[in-house]
């Protein structure tokens, strides 16, 4: 099996298309650890839907740490937490369509290896969001949105291409913003996160990155 990679591998090098040379460094990214099936198009469309959940509650639930809001807190809520199942299920989508067009598995060893980095800040978001929200501290939210995401994303970053780390390293500098403003920027600071940041990174990681 080792040589008939390698034989592939030789095939690729010296076939002069552009498509087996880009094939190519994938392999070998991949081979090093890197992982290089994260889409742009999904991190793109993503930002989308979080503009729209900015939208929602502004124009419908209001913020769930606004007091005028409380009749509709849960389903401000609600929204968020939509927001996460759905770019959950792009985000898997749509690595598991790139890792097909570019000849990539998707289940990779390097994928599991980057889960776990990026699991752990994701759990302790959730942990630390239901002990706010059972404090009645929603104010809280950006803050810790935005940090373990970045968290997240900085930690998974480090196996992955370098504008997911850098990514990531914006979100904490939201979150760290999101400490000394007040929370009725919240909604501000969460739209210019999961919101704009994905969409400019996505473009790029499009654009760099071959989808």
């Amino acid at each position: 099996m080792a040589r008939l990679n390698n034989d592939l591998d030789e095939n690729l090098i010296h076939s002069g298309n552009p498509q087996d040379s880009l094939l190519y460094i994938r392999r070998t990214l991949d081979a090093a650890g890197r992982l290089s099936t994260v889409s742009g198009s999904g991190i793109f469309f993503v930002g989308i839907l979080a503009l729209g959940a900015v939208l929602v509650n502004v124009r419908l639930t209001g913020a769930p740490w606004d007091a005028g809001a409380q009749p509709y807190h849960s389903y401000a809520l609600v929204v968020w937490a939509a927001l996460l199942v759905l770019s959950a299920t792009i985000a898997a989508f749509s690595m598991g369509s790139k890792s097909r067009r570019t000849g990539l598995v998707f289940w990779s060893p390097v994928l599991r290896k980057a889960l776990w980095p990026f699991s752990a800040p994701m759990a302790l978001g959730a942990i630390l969001s239901a002990a706010v929200i059972r404090a009645q501290n929603p104010e809280f939210l950006p803050v810790i949105w935005l940090g373990c995401y970045g968290a997240a994303l900085t930690a998974a970053g480090v196996m992955s291409v370098s504008p997911v780390r850098w990514m990531g390293i914006s979100f904490l500098v939201l979150a760290l913003s999101a400490v000394f403003l007040p929370a009725s920027a919240g909604l501000a600071l969460l739209a210019a996160g999961f919101g704009m940041l994905h969409i400019i990174f996505g473009a790029y990681i499009h654009w760099r990155h071959d989808g």
